[in-house]
């Protein structure tokens, strides 16, 4: 029998520090398995919990509760956000699904916007104020006039909309929108989630194919 020799021995160890390099957590395999570990475990929770959250919230796109629910997880500065915004209307406008807004924001000014959308579901408005949020830019800049910014979104005057914004129970829901981004290890916007898949990043047609299992 052949005596593997120093050449043999060498390229043993090669391929052994490649193993090692791969799959450590920082390595290409190692990252692959570490996000595939946290798909999983946020799918768990969908599974746990994402029915009874749906079906609790006014921040809702499209109608019937029999549609599959994609909980979209965004802030109404995050750019990729915005620039998913027509396609994400288009899921929901199709019929296929229904898309569950969860409000994560990252600035100051994006939770008073995400506090504006909190205040318009009390009014069935929550579709008319989110696309004004994501679309127009007279809100992202100076000091935003919020009353203004809701009779321009169309929300029926005489509503106590201004109390909303600085009440206890619109911090408690921004609060419970945290906690959920915490519990589905959420760490980046925009993410959708369905029972089937999670994805980070812009909205897409591909992207909708993936969180409807097909």
């Amino acid at each position: 029998m052949k005596r593997p020799g120093i050449q043999d021995l060498g390229l043993a160890v090669c391929f052994v520090l490649l193993a090692v390099i791969a799959f450590r957590p920082s390595g290409v395999v190692g990252g692959r398995l570490r996000e595939w570990k946290a798909e999983r475990q946020v799918l768990a929770r969908y599974r746990e919990e994402g029915k009874q959250t749906a079906a609790g919230r006014g921040s809702v796109l499209g109608g019937g509760d029999a549609a599959p629910a994609i909980f979209e997880f965004s802030d109404y500065l995050c750019p990729f956000c915005r620039s998913s915004h027509e396609t994400v209307n288009g899921w929901a406008a199709s019929g296929e699904a229904r898309v569950v807004l969860v409000h994560v924001p990252l600035s100051e000014r994006s939770a008073d916007a995400a506090r504006a959308a909190i205040c318009a579901e009390a009014e069935g408005a929550f579709p008319r104020m989110h696309d004004y949020l994501m679309t127009k830019e007279d809100w992202k800049t100076g000091d935003a006039d919020w009353e203004s910014i809701a009779k321009a979104a169309d929300i029926p005057a005489g509503t106590p909309f201004a109390r909303c914004l600085d009440s206890a129970a619109t911090a408690e829901r921004l609060a419970s929108d945290a906690a959920l981004a915490d519990r589905w290890q959420i760490t980046a916007t925009p993410t959708f989630v369905s029972e089937h898949a999670r994805i980070v990043g812009a909205a897409s047609e591909t992207a909708v194919e993936k969180l409807l299992g097909r």
